[in-house]
């Protein structure tokens, strides 16, 4: 009993499913733990067990098809037979046949059979059996006390057929036991069957072919021959062994059985008062599962027989005591001596069996065991010889006792609580292949494990990496607004959280590798950013449009009596050009603004009936007013661009659970109703039809984005501030709009208004026939649908590149000739709107049609092809079929998409453009630094020579817009310029940089290093800057005026000594301010002392530049006179009547310098200023104090040693006044090169920014992108 509980205890099905209800129960008992909800606690543990069912139907699948297999395989053994052996009758190998078949049935309806049904023979444990004939096997088995189920009183061996011919089943409801015979085992007949045999056992029982081996000895045997006998048979038997080891590449345990102890003398006394429980019991010992060596083996073997031994003996004592002499058979005394007696041949036996070897496979020694199926009659003791020899005894010989022939000792428990038990020890035999293959699956199987966590080690840290970025980008947002409650933070920080949004949101759809392989949060992460975006946009958009949505309801409530019905204003606008409705300011007494702004304020409480086409356009003129009157320092197209990025997001997610709404005034609500409902009833019948079929229509179609349409990768590269309603789409038009127009123009109708709350039956056939009502119905709807793809266009706009990465990435998507979004989507809008164009839609079609198979219809067959038709009648001839308005607005896409005659279509020439554009950029950036090759690409495009932007841009200009009206050159142009602008823009920065580099490199750095520490240049240096060079910096010829013709060159336009950019698409470099301002004093000729002597100028000696003054000694106390000395001419003065005298500076002719020298009364002569070299003058002037006069020369004072001289100057002429300037009583004067310093750099090093205008209106004047060079 505790035996079967055992098993069934540690029954692997049992174990299965305890473990699959522990792990439901930590599922129920952790979902709290967890705040996990209790239905996804249950959904897992369901889908655990639904698993663990799968799994065990799987294999009972599995055995049922192999107990099957295995049935079939031994009644087809029966085939075999007649070939092989002629010996043997028909009756004959039928009734083996007819009983193997009823052996295969009977076990199959067993107590197990029934449990399992067909797996019964692949369930039960499979035993064979090996040893020397006449070993006792079969009676072994017979006596054991199994159960054979199909033993109806006949004999319970079943005997084999074909490959098993010599063999013996035995088959019991516990296991299944093959005695291989004795013949098989010790001779080689037959093999190739038996072989063949394995084979399908090993092919139907994979896991385990056989579960254990039996190895039977007859002790008999042993003790009757040689010990070289039990050696011998140990090798034979260790064959067969690694033959079953080698065949079904198992190691299976091994059970030695060592039968007949009956004949060891004494038996029968010994045990002839055993009852049959002690029987039943086993005597023997199960070695430990384990693959010991040959020496321990030996080990355990002597320690348990010494073992059973001594038991023998202690039962031997307790036997005579029991009997106290009287009637003791001599067995009980000399049995355990007769049994230590055989022990040297079991103990050669088992040492052989299981003895070492290096070319054969080591047998699982599991244990011996001391088996007597029937008794024989008693063998006298050869120890009762002995005793009476040695102590002189007559022998009286007792009587033979008379033995039970049929009790089986010691056989019962040990095939059931033993060998059957042990069914699952069985192990693999692993091959050299497969231990190869068990190497590389462990090797793989690490590999994997590598991979998988270093995968997710990857993710991991891929996944901080983003969460890091989301709260970053939080703080971002948080700083921004920081000390501030202006618009533009606000609008700032919801386009951080909105792009990082859009992040998460697309990879939520199909997230990369690098945050996958199931460590992926961005859900948890989208979701929180998804609640802090909504909470700004509340603050920033829906609270504003609800006050002044609220606002206007209130003043169409109050002036619902001048209210009127619109239907003759509609009528009217019917047939009047669309204007657009974005910027229009909604009137408080146009029931159509009343209604939309309802309409609007009811949507936005719920999500019941939003169009999001609907609320684009009526949020955007509800929002507009607040967003200008708090833009405060932000620039409007900032604003626009900002707000129209938030709107198109905001309504992107209408669709989702947390969609922001707002609380109504139910009170207001129900006032405008009952005001509106008045006026409504008058509207035309066509009109309520018309809203209503739009109405459905939005519902039942997807609205278009820009980020629909260019795909998630592109959103942030290109954008939209308009979402085109679902009505609006030519899926609509086909599969709703157009059926719906004609069943309301021959059927009544049944509409009911949500927005008012009322049900009305419009029946147009009363208004005219069926034709011109539904004519009526397809204008206003192409005029809406116009007006709605218009606002689209106008609103797409190509994000602005901050730096020159930034724009080469961008533009390898831009450049991208088969992925390209600007591509993507003007190839979309010409699908959207070219179903009014039947002409441009069967150009499209026909040419397509000019394709292999249609050359084969033409050409081969001499089919000719089916016109392509569409849904617009095209069969007629052109003129019959007029262009519908918005094929007539969007014809300009058309002739870009559709293909020209043997050549592409404009559009895949742009793209290729384009791609050549970017091809030229990422040049660029391979060159590591991009200066050189930016500061080229400027000057080419800037000179429209060898730049593919100018190429590109002359392609638009002369080709994809020629012909085109001016509205959808204004609808186009932009689109199509951006990318090229914001390029241009990008390349501002590092050509500007390279420019500064340029500046430093010839001129900064040699005026620094030369020239910054001498006078003029450094005012209080000793040390004058030569003429020579001065000129090499400065002047017509310096490094200053070759730098702007050689390094600027076509980037600035120079008129005379002034320099201004140079601009394409009001694009250009920014020039330094101080550069600009002094550029004219840098490169004016050179005068005075910075002059050389082969300088240009008018007059002077050797033609140098000269200033012509005079000057007019004043007396000097305490002096007798003084000298004046300027380059080598001299004056001197008296003290008498001041006379003006001419001077030139410079004067070639003399010594350069300026000295002063005074005579005083008493003869001492006094040096005013002496101030040696060719800045002499300049020095000597500055000097000097100073004052106008009213005549407009100065005088000058100079003091020393208390001799103060004084002079008066003129200046006669002068092309740059160096000698004078503009000197100011007590100050100093600017005068030409003196203290020069020159900037840094020369242009601001900061990317050019395209600024896209505004749009107010529908058909704005085209944009002014700088087609050519300004």
């Amino acid at each position: 009993m505790m035996s079967q509980i055992r098993s069934f205890l540690t029954d692997s099905r049992f174990l299965s499913f305890v473990g699959v209800a522990a792990v439901a129960a930590f599922f129920f008992l952790g979902a709290k733990t967890l705040k996990v909800a209790m239905i996804w606690a249950g959904i897992a543990s369901l889908a655990i067990l639904a698993v663990w069912a799968v799994v065990w139907f799987v294999r009972r699948q599995r055995a049922r098809k192999a107990g099957e297999a295995i049935g079939s395989m031994l009644e087809q053994q029966a085939d075999v037979l007649p070939k092989r052996s002629g010996a043997a009758t028909s009756a004959e190998i039928l009734a083996l046949k007819q009983r193997m078949q009823e052996a295969v049935k009977t076990i199959k309806t067993s107590k197990l059979g029934q449990v399992s049904g067909a797996e019964a023979l692949y369930e039960l444990p499979w035993y064979m059996t090996i040893g020397n004939p006449a070993a006792g096997k079969s009676t072994a088995i017979v006596n054991s006390g199994l159960k054979f189920p199909f033993d109806d009183g006949g004999d319970a061996i079943i005997k084999g057929i074909g490959g098993t011919r010599n063999c013996d089943w035995f088959f019991t409801t516990d296991g299944i036991l093959l005695d291989t015979a004795g013949r098989y085992s010790v001779h080689e007949e037959d093999r190739e069957e038996w072989l063949g045999f394995l084979g399908l056992l090993k092919k139907h029982r994979p896991r385990a072919p056989i579960n254990g081996i039996i190895v039977t000895v007859s002790i008999g045997e042993l003790m009757g021959n040689s010990p070289s006998f039990a050696i011998n048979l140990a090798k034979s038997l260790r064959q067969r062994v690694q033959e079953l080891t080698e065949k079904l590449e198992v190691f299976a345990p091994v059970y030695v059985l060592f039968t007949k102890v009956d004949l060891i003398p004494g038996f029968h006394e010994f045990f002839l008062d055993l009852d049959w429980n002690e029987r039943d019991r086993v005597w023997g010992a199960t070695i430990p599962y384990d693959q010991s060596n040959g020496n321990e083996l030996i080990t355990l073997f002597d320690r348990h027989f010494d073992e059973l031994y001594e038991g023998l003996r202690a039962m031997s004592v307790a036997q005579m005591s029991r009997l106290q002499g009287e009637n003791a058979p001599p067995g009980l005394l000399t049995f355990p001596s007769e049994f230590a007696s055989i022990k040297p041949a079991l103990k050669a036996f088992i040492a052989t069996l299981f003895e070492d070897n290096p070319f054969q496979f080591k047998p699982v020694f599991r244990g011996f065991y001391i088996t007597s199926a029937i008794q024989s009659t008693d063998i006298k003791p050869v120890s009762n010889d002995r005793i009476l020899r040695k102590f002189s005894l007559n022998g009286g010989g007792s009587a033979s006792v008379r033995t039970a022939l049929s009790h089986g000792y010691f056989l019962k428990e040990l095939f059931s609580k033993v060998i059957f038990p042990d069914r699952n020890l069985v192990r693999q035999h692993t091959t050299k292949a497969k231990a190869q293959l068990r190497q590389f699956a462990v090797l793989g199987a690490l590999c994997f494990l590598g991979v998988a966590l270093g995968g997710w080690s990857w993710s991991y840290f891929n996944n901080r990496s983003l969460l890091a970025n989301v709260e970053q980008d939080i703080a971002k947002a948080v700083k921004v607004q920081e000390g501030r409650i202006d618009l533009q933070s606000r609008l700032e920080a919801l386009e951080i959280i909105q792009d990082r949004l859009a992040q998460l949101e697309q990879f939520n759809e199909d997230h990369p590798l690098s945050i996958g392989l199931g460590l992926y949060q961005g859900e948890l992460m989208a979701d929180k950013l998804r609640r802090e975006y909504f909470a700004g946009v509340n603050n920033v958009m829906l609270i504003p449009v609800k006050d002044n949505l609220e606002a206007f309801l209130n003043e169409v409530n109050a002036q619902g009596d001048r209210l009127k019905p619109q239907g003759a204003a509609v009528a009217n606008q019917a047939a009047k050009p669309a204007r657009s409705k974005q910027y229009k300011d909604a009137t408080p007494s146009d029931v159509e603004d009343g209604y939309n702004a309802l309409k609007t304020y009811l949507m936005l409480s719920s999500h019941e009936h939003v169009d999001v086409g609907h609320l684009s356009d009526q949020m955007t003129r509800f929002w507009r007013g607040w967003l200008e009157a708090n833009r405060g320092t932000m620039t409007r197209e900032q604003m626009i661009r900002s707000a129209g990025k938030v709107l198109t997001f905001y309504l992107e997610h209408a669709t989702h659970p947390e969609w922001p709404v707002i609380d109504n005034n139910l009170v207001l609500v129900d006032e405008v109703r009952d005001k509106l409902r008045q006026v409504v009833r008058g509207m035309p019948a066509a009109e309520r039809v018309y809203a209503e079929i739009k109405a459905r229509a939005s519902t039942r179609f997807a609205p278009l984005t820009v980020a629909n349409i260019v795909g998630p990768d592109n959103a942030a590269l290109v954008a939209g501030s308009h979402v085109v309603s679902g009505a609006f789409t030519v899926e609509a038009w086909r599969e709703y709009i157009q059926n719906a127009i004609k069943e309301a123009a021959t059927n009544e109708q049944n509409n009911a208004d949500w927005v008012l709350q009322t049900s009305t039956k419009d029946d147009l056939t009363l208004e005219g026939s069926p034709e011109q009502i539904q004519k009526s119905l397809v204008v206003m709807y192409k005029r809406d649908y116009t007006e709605e793809w218009k606002q689209f266009v106008q609103g797409v706009s190509v994000s602005s590149f901050e730096t020159f990465p930034e724009a080469v990435a961008a533009m390898d998507r831009l450049g991208d000739a088969q992925m390209s979004p600007v591509g993507t989507l003007i190839k979309v809008v010409f699908d959207q709107t070219a179903w009014d164009n039947p002409a441009m839609a069967n150009l499209g079609l026909e040419r397509a049609q000019k394709g292999f198979i249609e050359w084969f219809k033409r050409s081969v067959l001499q089919m000719a092809p089916s016109r392509v038709q569409m849904d617009v009648n095209v069969s007629a001839k052109p003129a019959e079929i007029p262009m519908g308005p918005i094929g007539k607005e969007f014809a300009g896409f058309g002739r870009l998409v559709i293909p020209r005659d043997k050549a592409d279509p404009l559009v895949d020439t742009y793209l290729k453009q384009l791609s050549k554009v970017r091809t030229r950029l990422n040049q660029l950036k391979n060159q590591g630094d991009p200066g050189p090759g930016a500061l080229k690409l400027m000057r080419e495009t800037i000179d429209g020579n060898g730049s593919e932007l100018a190429e590109t841009l002359r392609f638009v200009d002369e080709q994809m817009l020629t012909g085109l009206p001016d509205n959808q050159r204004a609808v186009l142009r932009p689109l199509l310029v951006r990318p090229l602008l914001q390029s241009y823009a990008a390349i501002i920065r590092p050509a500007s940089e390279e420019l500064n580099k340029t500046w430093e490199a010839q001129v900064y750095e040699p005026f620094n290093r030369k020239l910054a520490i001498k006078y003029p240049f450094a005012a209080k240096s000793n040390i004058e800057a030569s003429p020579t060079e001065i000129a090499q910096v400065f002047g017509p010829e310096g490094a200053v005026s070759k730098y702007v013709e050689s390094a600027m060159g076509a980037l600035v336009v120079r008129r005379g000594n002034t320099v201004t950019p140079r601009t394409w698409g009001d694009l250009g470099i920014t020039l330094q301010p101080e550069f600009m301002s002094d550029f004219a004093r840098w490169v004016s000729p050179l005068e005075g002392g910075a002059a050389t002597d082969a300088g240009g100028g008018a007059g002077g000696a050797g033609g140098q530049a000269q200033t012509v003054f005079m000057l007019r000694p004043q007396p000097s106390p305490g002096t007798s006179g003084y000298v004046i000395e300027i380059d080598g001419q001299k004056l001197a003065y008296r003290n008498g009547a001041p006379q003006w005298a001419n001077f030139v500076w410079p004067n070639a002719a003399g010594a350069p310098g300026a000295k002063i020298t005074a005579t005083t009364f008493e003869g001492k002569i006094v040096e005013v200023i002496n101030v040696p070299g060719r800045f002499g003058l300049e020095k000597m002037i500055n000097a000097a104090k100073r004052t106008r006069q009213a005549d407009g020369s100065f005088h000058m004072t100079w003091l020393a040693d208390g001799v103060e001289v004084g002079i008066d100057l003129r200046v006669v002429s002068s092309a740059q006044a160096q000698a004078a300037g503009n000197a100011n009583e007590g100050g100093s004067a600017q005068r030409g090169l003196a203290g020069v310093v020159l900037p840094r750099s020369v242009a601001v090093g900061k990317a050019g920014k395209y600024q896209e205008p505004a749009q107010e209106t529908a058909a704005p004047a085209p944009v002014n992108t700088g087609g050519g060079v300004q």
